[in-house]
């Protein structure tokens, strides 16, 4: 019986030991076969076992297995796939996306890769199709209309016109703040300013720094809409993030490609105007600019904007090459634009050139760099609200030919002496820039094991931007002639280090921390040069003044930033995040420089839990909801009291103190985040559903309130103030067809963002947020919005009761009454609209694409500035009515005041010049002024590419070509009265929202576009 029992024993033994000499340790590599590039988090387990390990970032495992054994690798949104172990120790895997790819690696903060099932915040990325599709060469406007919660904003049309974007509204309440969000390209942010130069009255349009981009370069987008989502960048991205990973390079045979666009634009809307009236006043003929005169009988007539206005042409090249192997990779672009502006003696071009590689030095170290060289600029004319190209344009009578404008001796020939022709001021006022922008960045990494990780990167953006204001001799803006030359320097320096560590803890636990440090160095320059009094008229040189004026606008910041990040999952079903980070910023008070900030989300996917994944009509179910706080600093030098030297009179120079003061215990601002959301996927993921609900509050506002002049200053900096923004968005997106020869999709965004303010600067009962017109002001108090217009609307009848309750009121003189003392202000609408959206689709048979985008704005009051000069003059359409006896419908009060008794208005008043031109409380009425609803529905995109059949190509060296038809802006529909209500009159730079009518408007463009790979 023991010798049984031993042989059973040593037969055991015999059999362990057999089967532990069949072990091996399996390692390889799993790639994508969509692109071929590694794929990490691939769960790679041994079949019918509890071993399982995961592909690092560089998609290597090592696992050890028996030969007889099987390896399952399975992956989110890719086909799982079973591999005999066998006796080959090194097994590379290709994983192919499945019918139902969820799409669920995203670019998050810090570049870093994460599962989109994971995050317990809302993301939305953009890939680079949906971008070079609609060929704008300003990246910014090519996200109109795609994504919820954010909304674009052209400066408008003309060449370079820079664009504004804004996530989730604004949550600072000071007029200069800065409230669009931070841009991050492969991990190093960026600057995005549009350096504006600006006064009361005069702008230019300029570009905003984000479109110094190639497009072409572009591999996706992700737009980080909240603080949750950006809290690790810190203070900067406060506003939100937009992250931008660029093209690199892949292993294999080395593939080119080219591309070429050409566009023909013109304006899009244009104001109507009058054509059976001519020069004069009061129906009496005089050479003015008004055309209040008598009818045109056997007179040419001229509509100004149709004869100024010209086609526009852009003309897009791009070239790229790139390779690689398992060792190395590269990637190199080439791209060029032009283009020449719908506005005479304008345009702008651009040049890019970019460098990009990795280096496999190693298993262990990776390295990673780019460089990017952008030179772009052009010319452009002055535009403004009381002088300027347009404003001109606008002024100009319809029986004068704009186009007849010089005399014999090349002097503006004027036929008023209260504006300049359009033409001559177009080309005698303009500003010309070149800007030289350097972007780069190096990168390593160190696999210390297969859980652990180091990443360290430094980025530079260094760009100069060279401006010359030129204004000749004779303008009406300056008489003597003038010039200002600008030299901005911008120069900013970032580092990044963190750590990684993602562990695995049994089958279901998995956890992931990431500790890291920054640091942002900022330097900027702005030294003007302005000379008056032009010694020889049409000389374009700063050495030909006699008086000169020099300013200079240093400003220096440092921040230096620590974080911490940690996510840990249990049956990659439930995901929680806790984030810290703490930021020091050199621009606030010592006391208060150092501010702590944290975010912690929740995700929780349960239709897994409840065993749904593969129900037809319901198949993925995830919530979501977090919260965060992040700060915001100061601008430089907004502590305590500064000085400036003064210009020397009679030999003797002076020290003069600014008139702003600082408080000397400034803290940062702060936006405190609760966000609420969910992503759901109906019948088999064809039809995704992503809805968000979030609420930012806004506190310590950073704000000049004005102060008392006896204290000796007038503004004083401090913190004071709330603001609320609640967010509501949808994104929808389905694949309707997918069949081999049809696809169709379809997708759809709707949001709604509404501020508040909740308290103001003790007291501070109102803050004049945006310039004041004489007609309409914006302006902040408690309780109201962002954006509030206050105005003198007519007087309506309020009682709900009366059986006449909102009609107009009629005085006894026949006209509208507007309320008095004009000395109070009443509230009459918001700049900001109540909701806005797109639609979109893309079909596509055998060789041939479509797509479209439709956009849509509700609401959003805007001041059409235009609307006010076209009435004085009388070459507006609406001034068509004149000199007739109208009786106004609404309600005379034949009662008392306290005692009113409404009956329907019977007299009649008269319509005529002085209505329209000189009666100032008329045209202080909303109903009348610029004033306008500015809703729409546009057509933003439309394209149409064919793809060469490849058997075309066989005998070439050619591997694929198409043929495509784009266009942008080609269809508007809205009832607002002037120009293309979208652009903006103050610039790309500029909070003053809802300011229309006086720069160069929008345009509509059509491409037609070959793109080559060989």
């Amino acid at each position: 019986m023991k010798k049984k029992l031993l042989l059973l024993l040593w037969g055991t033994f015999l059999l362990a030991a057999q089967a532990v000499a069949q072990q091996i340790a399996v390692s390889g590599k799993v790639t994508s076969s969509d692109d071929g590039l590694p794929i990490p988090g691939v769960s790679v387990k041994i079949k019918g076992s509890t071993t399982v390990v995961q592909t690092n970032t560089d998609g290597i495992y090592s696992i050890k297995a028996a030969s007889s054994e099987v390896l399952i690798f399975s992956y989110i949104g890719m086909i799982s796939q079973e591999v005999p172990v066998g006796t080959n120790p090194k097994l590379n895997v290709v994983l192919k996306p499945s019918s139902n790819n969820l799409n669920e690696v995203v670019v998050t903060a810090l570049g870093v890769k994460q599962q989109k099932r994971s995050l317990g915040y809302a993301t939305q990325e953009i890939k680079a199709a949906d971008i070079t599709n609609t060929n704008q060469s300003n990246l910014v406007n090519a996200l109109k209309g795609k994504a919820s919660g954010v909304q674009i904003t052209s400066a408008g049309g003309a060449a370079g016109a820079g664009s504004r974007i804004q996530i989730r509204g604004i949550n600072s309440l000071n007029p200069s703040a800065d409230n669009q969000p931070l841009f991050v390209v492969d991990g190093i942010p960026i600057s995005n300013s549009t350096d504006p130069i600006a006064t009361n009255s005069d702008s230019f349009q300029n570009t905003n720094r984000a479109a110094d981009i190639n497009p072409d370069d572009i591999e996706s987008m992700t737009i980080l809409k909240g603080p949750a989502a950006s809290v690790l960048y810190g203070l900067r991205a406060a506003n939100g993030a937009v992250i931008i990973t660029t093209k690199s390079g892949k292993s294999g045979k080395p593939s080119f490609s080219f591309k070429t666009t050409y566009s023909f634009d013109d304006v899009t809307k244009k104001p109507p105007i009058q054509t059976t009236y001519g020069n004069g006043n009061n129906g009496a003929y005089v050479s003015s600019i008004n055309s209040w005169g008598p009818k045109i009988e056997g007179l040419p007539t001229y509509n100004p904007y149709d004869l100024f206005f010209k086609t526009g042409h852009q003309a897009q090249n791009s070239f790229t090459f790139s390779g690689g192997n398992e060792s190395a990779t590269y990637f190199t672009s080439i791209s060029n634009s032009t283009q020449n502006g719908v506005v005479p003696n304008s345009n702008y071009g651009k040049t890019s050139i970019k460098l990009a590689g990795t280096l496999k030095a190693s298993d262990k170290v990776k390295f990673e760099g780019s460089a990017n060289y952008i030179n772009s600029g052009g010319k452009n004319p002055r535009t403004g609200v009381s002088s300027g190209t347009i404003f001109y344009l606008m002024r100009h009578t319809n029986t004068v030919d704009p186009r007849d404008y010089l005399n014999p001796d090349g002097s503006e020939k004027t036929y008023n002496a209260s504006i300049n022709n359009p033409f001559y001021f177009t080309e005698n006022a303009f500003m010309k820039d070149n800007v030289n922008r350097l972007l780069g960045n190096l990168g390593v990494e160190y696999k210390a094991t297969d859980w652990l990780t180091f990443n360290y990167k430094a980025g530079l953006d260094h760009y100069t931007d060279f401006r010359s204001i030129y204004n000749e001799f004779g303008l009406l803006i300056s008489p003597l002639g003038s010039m200002t030359e600008q030299h901005i320097s911008y120069n900013e320096i970032n580092s990044n280090f963190f750590a990684r560590a993602t562990k695995q803890f049994g089958e279901k636990w998995n956890a992931t921390f990431l500790l890291g440090h920054s640091f942002t160095h900022i330097n900027r320059t702005n030294l003007s040069l302005n000379g008056q009094q032009a010694v020889v008229p049409n000389v374009e040189s700063i050495n030909n003044y006699n008086v000169y004026t020099t300013t200079t606008y240093p400003g220096k910041k440092n921040i230096i930033g620590v974080f911490g990040d940690l996510t840990v999952s249990y049956d990659n079903t439930v995901f929680l995040n806790v984030t810290g980070r703490n930021d020091w910023s050199s621009t606030l008070p010592a006391q208060n420089r150092s501010f702590f900030y944290p975010s912690t989300s929740l995700s929780y996917i349960f239709t897994e839990s409840l065993g749904m994944q593969d129900n037809p009509i319901f198949n993925y179910g995830k919530l979501r909801a977090s919260y965060a706080e992040v700060g915001k600093d100061a601008d430089p030098y907004q502590i305590g009291q500064y000085y400036s030297t003064m210009q020397s009179f009679n030999g003797g120079s002076g020290i003069r103190r600014d008139i702003k003061v600082g408080s000397e215990s400034l803290r940062p601002e702060r936006t405190k985040g609760l966000e609420f959301g969910g992503e759901f996927h109906f019948l088999k993921n064809k039809i995704t559903l992503d809805a968000n609900y979030a609420i930012l509050n806004s506190i310590d506002q950073i704000v000049p309130v004005p102060i008392s002049y006896a204290s000796g200053y007038d503004i004083f900096v401090t913190n004071a103030g709330k603001i609320r923004n609640k967010s509501l968005e949808f994104l929808l997106t389905a694949n309707l067809i997918n069949s081999r020869e049809f696809k169709l999709d379809l997708n759809a965004n709707w949001s709604q963002t509404k501020g508040r303010v909740l308290t103001m600067p003790p007291g501070v009962s109102e803050i004049q947020f945006n310039p004041e017109s004489p007609w309409v002001k914006q302006i902040i108090k408690t309780g109201g919005r962002p954006g509030d217009w206050y105005g003198w609307p007519y007087t309506r009848v309020t009682d709900p009761s009366s059986e006449y309750n909102g009609q107009l009121v009629i005085g006894a003189d026949g006209y509208p009454i507007i309320p008095q003392p004009l000395s109070n202000n009443y509230l009459i609408g918001n700049a900001y609209p109540d909701w806005v959206g797109g639609l979109g689709s893309t079909m596509s048979y055998k060789g041939f694409t479509f797509s479209f985008l439709f956009s849509f704005k509700k609401g959003g009051d805007v001041f059409d500035i235009p609307k006010t000069q076209r009435f004085s003059t009388g070459v507006g359409a609406e001034t068509q009515l004149r000199n007739a006896m109208v009786v106004f419908k609404g309600v005379k009060n034949v009662g008392t005041a306290d005692k009113p008794v409404y009956v329907p208005n019977d007299k009649a008043a008269l319509i005529d010049q002085s209505f329209y031109a000189n009666s100032f409380p008329y045209k202080l009425a909303p109903e009348n002024n610029g004033f306008q609803d500015a809703s729409w529905i546009r057509l933003q995109n439309v394209s149409l590419s064919y793809d060469l059949p490849k058997k075309w190509l066989t005998r070439t060296f050619i591997k694929s070509a198409s043929l495509s038809v784009t266009a942008n802006n080609l269809w508007l529909s809205t009832s607002f009265i002037g120009f293309d209500p979208e652009a903006s009159a103050y610039g790309a730079g500029s909070n003053s929202v809802g300011y229309v009518g006086t720069g160069v408007p929008s345009t509509r463009s059509i491409y037609f576009g070959l793109n080559v790979n060989f």
